[in-house]
């Protein structure tokens, strides 16, 4: 067995001990040895393989299978600018704490910085955006290896999977020709790993965070400080399952409403409001309800109106146990690592909680009234209404940025209860969100969840439409891909580049129209595609979509982006007419 084969060999064994249970591979040369040895793997049926064209979606695709397995799906790429694609997913793993692994292979450092094909400066070119970044030797035969490459593999684990602050982590291999087995040649010592198919080294490190009473939290920044009776709950991106109960208990108590992003999942919570921004972004209601302590939970930050109420509050405690934690604002008090648990005596102000979900109440009549008589066309707030609704119960609902997270957010907020709600928080950017749902999507289903549906904008499907093409011999999960289609970029009309004074300039800079019939251009890569443009034919496309299993994309024709912007405006007002007349 020649070097390069055998240090892949080790290599793939080594995951595998360590828990590895998906790998996503981009074909490639460089990368044969790898590419052969998960091959083998999965031929034995110790690991899930998925292969991709596209770099870029293959990092998102582990990316999605990490986010609901919680483990590193490790991506391998060829060398050049294969690895370079990896680093958009990189980022969104990093800002998203999810482990991940990036395999990269190279050329020996014999043929770097001499103009030798497809070679790059590989050896740390994700920067800090890593947790670790190992440069690993050439393969020799000589004694050690294999204990270098088990060692440097568990680690590299270890690095993912921390437990303050998991992430992406990537590993540079550079692989000396012959790239392919070699049934002639020896070799010096065991491949052999640890017995009993143990990892090398087994990170048994344990880090706890424990939840104290709320009024020890404030007690610990100021002296003798009474928990105030008029506070508010944010649930922003997070990935902990045990801070939406802890915030529901909390939050009930105290008579403290909840307003939650859509992937915050905090529908369930006893408090929540439907319509938290819509409320907040009428100027009097905003003014007369500045809370004297508001609780942030998690990445923060979906909604402008959201974010001015957290800056005006009088206090300020941030949940959050990463390093960096959340305060786009910077108004933090104190940063806990964990959701507070009640207060054994606290004050209760009925009215400020009634005030909060009466005028819930009113603002919910007024968007009905405000959308049935916005106009003919299907606008993006009844998709993502007919979207939420139509999640399977232990399903998944991933949400792609822009327009469809705020209209979820803003018009179906308490809608998904009995399903996750997902998103690409980390970096809000429309690259990948396909092949993360898809593989969010897959990693449920295979441990018994239930279908999944993802609504995301049409440049964001056209930016990884890419991750549509998967080998026909592989298993695909029960995903309905829903496309909000106004034709170009909807939520510019909707801030400040959309105003008249911009009107010369709004299509060709900002709105960027292409024209594109999305179907067609789904039905090319094998995939089940439908086009409508009314509520009733998008649920029924969706219902049936869902009942055949499988991945399909519905392909919802929405009216013009001026037009929305112009409803939604609509909205806005006829809600601050209601609250006006409260």
């Amino acid at each position: 067995m020649n070097p390069s084969t055998a240090q892949a060999t080790v290599m793939v064994d080594e995951l595998l001990r360590c828990g590895i249970s998906d790998v996503v591979l981009a074909p490639g040369s460089r990368s044969t040895p790898l590419a052969l040895a998960f091959a083998a793997a999965e031929g034995r049926g110790d690991v899930t393989l998925h292969v991709r064209l596209d770099e870029r979606s293959a990092g998102y695709l582990a990316v999605g299978l990490a986010k609901v397995t919680g483990l590193p799906a490790v991506v391998v790429t060829t060398s050049g600018t294969a690895a370079v694609n990896l680093h958009p997913a990189i980022v969104e793993a990093d800002l998203s704490d999810v482990p991940m692994i990036a395999v990269t292979a190279d050329r020996p450092p014999q043929l770097r910085g001499v103009g030798a094909n497809q070679t790059i400066r590989q050896p740390a070119v994700f920067g800090r955006d890593v947790r670790l970044a190992i440069d690993m030797g050439t393969a020799t035969r000589e004694a050690g290896q294999v204990r270098y490459w088990r060692s440097t593999v568990s680690r590299a684990v270890a690095a993912a999977t921390d437990a303050l602050r998991p992430g992406p982590v990537h590993v540079n291999v550079p692989f000396a020709e012959p790239l392919t087995p070699e049934a002639s040649s020896g070799w010096v010592e065991s491949l052999e790993g640890r017995p009993d198919g143990r990892p090398w080294t087994a990170d048994v490190r344990l880090v706890a965070g424990m939840s104290t009473p709320l009024d020890d939290v404030l007690d610990a920044l100021l002296d003798h400080v009474d928990i105030p009776a008029r506070g508010v709950v944010v649930l922003g991106d997070h990935d902990d399952t045990e801070a939406i109960g802890l915030v529901d208990e909390l939050a009930d108590m105290l008579g403290w409403p909840v307003i939650a992003e859509p992937s915050g999942n905090g529908a369930g919570c006893s408090t929540a409001l439907s319509h938290g921004p819509l409320l907040l972004a009428d100027g009097a209601f905003a003014d007369e309800h500045v809370p004297d302590l508001v609780l942030t939970v998690g990445r923060v930050g979906l909604t402008r109106s959201v974010l001015r109420m957290i800056a005006r509050a009088g206090l300020h405690v941030a949940v959050d146990a990463r390093p960096e934690w959340s305060d786009p604002t910077r108004t933090a008090d104190v940063v806990v690592a964990s959701v507070p648990l009640p207060p054994e005596e606290a004050e209760f102000d009925e009215s400020w909680l009634a005030s909060w979900q009466r005028a819930d109440v009113l603002a919910a009549a007024a968007v009905e009234t405000a959308l049935a008589t916005g106009g003919s066309g299907l606008t993006g707030m009844q998709v993502a209404r007919v979207v939420a609704s139509a999640v399977p119960d232990g399903g998944l609902l991933f949400v792609g940025p822009s327009w469809p997270v705020r209209h979820v957010g803003s018009f179906a907020a308490n809608t998904v209860q009995d399903a996750v709600i997902l998103g690409n928080r980390g970096t809000s950017g429309i690259d990948g969100c396909v092949s993360t749902a898809w593989g969010a999507a897959f990693a449920l289903q295979r441990n018994g969840g239930a279908g999944a549906v993802a609504l995301v904008g049409d440049q964001t499907f056209l930016y990884d439409s890419n991750g549509l093409l998967a080998p026909a011999e592989e298993e695909r999960p029960d995903l309905v891909i829903v496309v909000a289609d106004n034709d170009g970029g909807g939520i510019f009309s909707q801030l400040e580049q959309g105003a008249d004074e911009y009107a010369d300039h709004f299509e060709r800079v900002f709105g960027n129209p292409l024209g594109i019939d999305l179907v067609t251009l789904t039905r090319t890569t094998g995939i089940k595609a439908v086009g409508v443009d009314s509520v009733e034919a998008l649920a029924e496309a969706i219902d049936d979509a869902v009942g055949a299993g499988g991945v399909h994309v519905v392909v919802a024709r929405t009216c013009s982006r001026d037009v929305e912007a112009g409803i939604l405006r609509a909205v806005q007002e006829a809600v601050g007419t209601a609250l006006g007349s409260a």
